[in-house]
């Protein structure tokens, strides 16, 4: 059970959280240009300024937006094979959302090859909504041989989506780095906001790893938390004062840890860790595992 608000306990916890949180903004005062990537935006503040820039443009959400359609109709059909009245109900709204944003793809100024793609990835959707409306039913073969045929063109789509987003960024971070100076380059840092249980491969983390230093993983599994990373994933913070107070948090608590426990890196890992980990491997009598290795 939680002390009570006015437990002198609770007010001496609630001092320490204030005397952090505003030693947390004297650390990002004093730091060097920082950017965040918030959905479409990125945002700079440098010198006491703020700047924001582009992260995608339209391109990136239509491309997105096709893509889903094929998958959706997958999700909602698998499994099935009678349609029930709710799924039918669906199929009804996403045949005429399907028909309304195909008659929009010609006014949106895509290139002819993309053009044509979104309107066949569309074109199959719409002809299986209709059959599958029509015969009430689906089989799953008839369900597997559509998506199958539809993958050339939806991982076509999700490399245009993500040459939109690397090209847009790429080129607002390097107007901004014109503006810095040598050593304001080499103190850059990035934090990406990233929804929660976010996958491998973030287009924005792998982008700035890359163009800033650090080491780039590609399709990397788990976040690096080394102390002196430059790029750090923010997980369901879609906020901008948020992400900016982690890449303050990431630098206070090393510096904290390493005056603290003499290790930079033991306050990026819970502070009962340790204890927790002792505690378990003698009440079970096991180790923990590495990554990779599999049960015990």
């Amino acid at each position: 059970m939680a002390l009570e608000p006015a437990d002198p306990l609770s007010v001496l916890n609630q001092a320490f959280r204030d005397a952090y949180a505003a030693r947390r903004e004297a650390v990002l005062s004093r730091m060097g240009p920082v950017i965040a990537q918030i959905d479409d935006v990125l945002l700079l503040r440098m010198r006491g300024q703020r700047f924001e820039a582009p992260a995608r443009t339209r391109r990136y959400h239509v491309s997105k937006a096709v893509t889903h359609v094929p998958l959706a109709l997958h999700v909602l059909l698998a499994s099935k094979d009678a349609l029930d009245e709710e799924t039918r109900t669906r199929l009804t709204t996403m045949r005429r959302l399907i028909t309304a944003s195909r008659m929009s793809l010609d006014g949106r100024g895509l290139p002819a090859e993309a053009l044509a793609r979104q309107h066949r990835l569309l074109d199959a959707s719409l002809a299986l909504v209709d059959g599958v409306l029509a015969a009430n039913r689906v089989t799953q073969a008839e369900l597997s041989a559509f998506i199958h045929a539809r993958v050339p063109d939806l991982l076509k789509n999700a490399e245009d989506a993500a040459r939109d987003q690397i090209d847009t960024m790429h080129a607002s971070v390097e107007a901004w780095k014109r503006q810095m100076t040598a050593e304001e380059r080499g103190q850059l840092r990035a934090v990406v906001a990233a929804s929660h249980m976010s996958r491998p491969g973030n287009v924005a983390a792998q982008y700035f790893s890359i163009t800033l230093g650090d080491t780039w993983e590609g399709r990397f599994h788990e976040e690096d938390q080394q102390p002196g990373k430059r790029v750090l994933t923010s997980e369901a913070t879609f906020d901008e004062p948020a992400a900016f107070a982690l890449l303050a948090t990431h630098v206070l608590d090393a510096n904290t840890s390493r005056g603290i426990f003499g290790e930079e890196t033991r306050m990026a890992r819970d502070l009962l860790a340790d204890a927790a980990e002792r505690i378990l491997a003698g009440m079970f009598q096991t180790s923990p595992q590495s990554p990779g290795t599999g049960a015990p």
